[in-house]
């Protein structure tokens, strides 16, 4: 069983990995022994409110992919993702009135089902666009937001049939192998290496009108979303729990700073102080440990450059995140790779 880790405090509506299974089983892959090895219950697939690790859940598709040689595996499972698998969330897509509350509704509540990160929504006079992260700690997340995006504009396809064309969609991911596969899933105009997840849509698609809307069941899944958040109160028992998760989320923020993360907690600046000192750390200590699992996880199972890791974790120079990283382990993020280089492949 593995050892549970700091990144599994980041969860995800276990809905999300409906339609994986039978994906999987289509490429000729049990994916039962991989879940097992990661610890996951396929039975909480089918559960419209249970979460799962999103680090783990990632593995498991990446590993999927790995195995069928599909670059596009998460892709393709969204063409099996049963309409409203993901509980309160999806039926919330699927019967939001108009284009307009559809992306109200998921920037309400996104966090809730995908847990992403430095999520915004900007509209100016022609156009809306949506951005977005995950947090740094997840090393290998591409298949999961082809997923998890695939099913969103699944939904949106639902509402604007052919219009979904004029949206232009920009993902992190590297150029996969088959770029047509995208276009025909997503939208034509889809890019790749980019350097956050971006979504654009024309303000004229605001206000088209939803053929399957349903104003109560929208409603009604608004409140249930609300109640169904992660918790994010700053109880005394869960405080230091809460903080090191909000770190987690925003580690690429370089400017994160005590004037920012203690009203989050709706607490001053000095209530925030002590209330750590009681537990007997500070801020930068969480940071810094944080940074230490992150870089040592990032290094050892993602392939990313040594400077796209330390961007992500909030440095301000390679050269200052190396420094870090011999602080830590006693050597530099080359020697860390060469030594556990099998690890890399998982």
């Amino acid at each position: 069983m593995p050892e549970k880790r700091v990144s599994d405090e980041i969860s995800v509506v276990a809905g999300l990995a409906a339609g994986v299974s039978n994906y999987a089983r289509s490429r000729g892959i049990d994916i039962a022994p991989i879940c097992k090895a990661l610890d996951i219950d396929p039975a909480t697939f089918s559960s419209l409110t249970e979460r799962i690790s999103l680090d783990r859940f990632s593995r498991l598709l990446e590993t999927c992919a790995l195995i069928s040689g599909d670059d596009a595996f998460g892709l393709q499972c969204a063409s099996t993702f049963p309409a409203g698998a993901s509980g309160a969330f999806g039926y919330g897509l699927i019967s939001a009135p108009t284009v307009r509350a559809f992306l109200r509704f998921l920037q309400d509540h996104v966090y809730y089902a995908t847990n992403n990160s430095n999520f915004t929504m900007v509209t100016d006079a022609t156009q809306v666009t949506l951005s977005w992260s995950f947090a740094p700690v997840i090393a290998k997340r591409d298949q999961y937001v082809d997923l998890s995006l695939a099913v969103l504009v699944q939904r949106l396809r639902d509402i604007l049939g052919d219009r979904i064309n004029q949206i232009e969609i920009g993902l992190e991911r590297p150029k996969p192998n088959n770029i047509q596969l995208f276009k025909e899933r997503m939208t034509r105009r889809v890019s790749f290496s980019q350097p956050i997840h971006t979504m654009r849509l024309p303000v004229s698609l605001l206000d088209v009108v939803n053929p399957n809307a349903d104003e109560r069941l929208f409603e009604l899944m608004n409140l249930q979303c609300r109640m169904l958040r992660p918790e994010t109160s700053a109880d005394a028992t869960h405080f230091i729990d809460q903080v090191k998760r909000y770190m987690q989320m925003r580690l690429s923020d370089a400017e994160l700073s005590l004037g920012e993360i203690a009203p989050y907690f709706n607490l001053s600046e000095r209530s925030f102080q002590r209330r750590l000192a009681e537990l007997g750390t500070n801020l930068n200590e969480i940071k810094d440990a944080i940074r230490k699992n992150a870089g040592f996880k990032l290094l050892v199972e993602s392939d990313l450059p040594v400077s796209d890791i330390s961007y992500r974790l909030g440095y301000s120079t390679p050269g200052a995140f190396s420094r870090s990283v011999s602080r830590w382990f006693g050597a530099t993020p080359t020697d860390i790779r060469k030594k556990h280089a099998h690890h890399s492949a998982g």
